[in-house]
This record gives C-alpha cells, structure tokens and sequence, in this order.
C-alpha cells in the first residue's frame, strides 16, 4: 500500500520505489522458502520471476528457492510411496518428471518409485477377503476362560465396603 502511494505522488524517488519492489518480491519469497508448502513456493517462485525484476532477483535466492522446491517435490514423492496407493504414486512421478529443469528431484526416490508401479499393479485392488468360516463381530462379549472376580479382585477390596476412620476422622 505504501508503494502505491508513493507511486502517486509526484515527488516520489523512482529508485526508491523500485528498490522496494524488489525487496518485497525478494522478502515473500525468502518466507516462502522457509515456512510453504510445494505448491504455494512453486507460485511464489513464479511470480517472483514474472514479475518484471528478475534481473534485480538475486540469483542465489532463485537457486534456494528451487533448491527447496527440490526437496518438497522428493518429500511429495517419498509419501506416496510410503502411502503404496498406485494412482497417486502414478501422479506423484507424473508431477517429478514434469518439474521443471531447475528442479531436482532425488533420482534414488524417482527409481524407487518407479520400481512399486508394477509391484502395486500385480496386486489384487481390494483388501483380501476373510478365510471362509469366519463370523463378523457386532457385539463383544467376556472371554469364559477369564473369571472378572480373581482378576479385579486383589485391585478392588474396597468396592462394596464402607469405611470409617479409626482416630475420629470421621
């Protein structure tokens, strides 16, 4: 808000405001690289570079900020296949193929990846029926093998009993 204003009066300094452009562009991406998420650094990065300075944006800054969006994109694809769900593993390697060039993915994760495609696509899509015989539990019951009474009992002497204090504590 300030800059606009500053844009509008006639005696404002255009190095100034440029200068601060720059450093507001910089200074959302830098809290970006630190606290967002993949997709919000991705369109961070790219506004920050479509914005018209990038030649004034630091160019180590560009190289963390896609330094992170590296290892966020490894931290998507390591999750899926930890999750062993083939259609967001399959998209998961769609996304890390199609980063841009910038963008390293770790290639150890992408080959892992790769390899449980076909492993999870030989697997049945459903969970594996119960073995024949086998009775669905609606209400559960006490085993009769375990008497509640020799159990609890050490741990509940006082349980039906009403006690008065010897001393007058009463």
């Amino acid at each position: 808000a300030a800059i606009t204003m500053a844009e509008g009066e006639a005696g404002g300094d255009e190095a100034i405001i440029e200068s601060a452009k720059v450093m507001l562009a910089t200074e959302s991406l830098r809290l970006s690289i630190k606290f967002d998420p993949l997709e919000l650094l991705r369109a961070n990065l790219a506004a920050a570079e479509g914005s018209g300075q990038t030649l004034e944006l630091d160019a180590a800054l560009a190289g963390m900020a896609r330094e992170r969006l590296g290892v966020l994109a490894t931290a998507e694809l390591e999750r899926a296949v930890l999750r062993r769900q083939l259609a967001p593993l399959q998209e998961a390697i769609a996304a890390a193929e199609g980063e841009d060039a910038g963008i390293i993915v770790d290639a150890a994760v992408l080959e892992r990846a790769r390899a449980l495609v076909p492993v999870l696509e030989a697997e049945p899509p459903t969970a594996e029926l119960a073995p024949v015989g086998t009775n669905g539990v609606d209400v559960l019951s006490y085993p009769a093998h375990i008497d509640s009474g020799v159990v609890f009992g050490p741990l509940m002497h006082c349980a039906a009993k009403t006690t008065t204090a010897i001393h007058g504590y009463e």
